[in-house]
């Protein structure tokens, strides 16, 4: 299993070389495969979490490939992504040596066009939460996502920060405003084709963002007995030195003990220079299921030195959630 996972990785990521060399020895070709780009990043560090020892961890490791294909009907690009951190850090969840923990955060391809741009997506991040989260989402560590990839575990959101097997569709800019579509087949043996819809609503233009948006589960995913749907608001400004946001999530019909339930999150960041930053954030979680009920502040401080590398410090304090400090080191290109 692990010498498969290794081949898997190594023939995902020499695919586009190849394919670079074809193009470049057919010269009568209309096929333009630009040369690819290597993106890295890594954030490691150190971890308190209430209860918990002490530890060394690595937050994420990153290493992704991109590029674009020409031709004179269509253009593509490209984006290969994997997260390797799960295996760095596997003995410490009672693992082994973690080679078979490499995780696939971006397998895409993107096709824009002059009425729109289409996204096939095996594995992508997830643009619903990109879109409508971002505004309280400054954190390294206490992430605003919920899903198998929290790195603090908390629960205060629904929306996941990755999805799969996703077809979307998202329409040219209009006025500062776009429109996106998504249909995600996250099951193939429950004889729904389209297991999960998005739809959002974008407005970014200037200092100023909006965003509403719609999520809806279908009740085959696990048997329910009603559509699981996830609805979201945001709004954020871009100050001179100071990045105001807020986002407001409704829950309803919720798959199992989770209840319904509604979070608020605020957010803001101040720029003290150009190299030094504070961040602060209020989360709110209200449950139908009192016991459920979850809120939570987290700080931060952040000094950049240089475009690839930054410092901070992160502390977050929560009602149910394992409080934590974190501090760190990201480097990337």
């Amino acid at each position: 299993m692990i010498k498969k996972s290794r081949n898997l990785i190594a023939i995902a990521l020499s695919t586009p070389f190849m394919l670079f060399q074809v193009a470049s020895a057919a010269d009568n070709s209309d096929v333009v495969i630009n040369e690819p780009n290597f993106t890295f990043f890594t954030s490691f560090g150190v971890l308190n979490v209430e209860k918990k020892d002490f530890d060394p961890e690595a937050f994420e490791t990153e290493v992704g490939i991109n590029g674009t294909v020409k031709s004179n009907d269509f253009n593509v690009i490209y984006n290969l992504k994997v997260d390797l951190s799960n295996a760095i850090n596997s003995r410490d969840t009672g693992g082994t040596d973690g080679e078979a923990d490499i995780h696939v955060k971006e397998a895409s391809m993107i096709f824009p066009t002059s009425y729109g741009t289409l996204i096939l997506a095996p594995r992508s991040t997830s643009g619903q939460y990109r879109d409508l989260y971002s505004n309280v989402d400054y954190f390294e560590y206490n992430e605003a996502h919920s899903g198998k990839t929290t790195p603090s575990g908390n629960t205060l959101f629904g929306q996941a920060s990755e999805g799969s097997d996703t077809v979307a569709w998202s329409s040219p800019k209009f006025y500062g405003f776009k429109f996106v579509a998504a249909a995600l087949s996250v099951s193939e043996n429950n004889n729904n084709d389209i297991d999960v819809k998005s739809f959002r609503t974008i407005y970014n233009e200037g200092g100023f963002n909006f965003g509403a948006g719609l999520v809806i589960s279908s009740k085959t995913l696990t048997g329910a007995t009603k559509d699981y749907k996830r609805s979201a608001i945001t709004a954020g400004y871009k100050f001179n030195k100071v990045d105001l946001g807020t986002t407001y999530e409704v829950n309803t019909d919720t798959f199992g003990s989770a209840g319904d339930y509604n979070t608020l999150g605020i957010a803001a960041r101040y720029y003290i220079d150009d190299s030094y930053s504070v961040t602060a954030a209020y989360y709110k979680k209200d449950s139908d299921i009192d016991s459920n009920d979850n809120k939570g502040t987290v700080f931060q401080i952040k000094k950049k030195i240089g475009k690839s590398i930054s410092l901070w410090a992160e502390a977050a304090n929560y009602d149910i959630t394992p409080d934590n400090v974190a501090l760190g080191v990201n480097l990337s290109y």
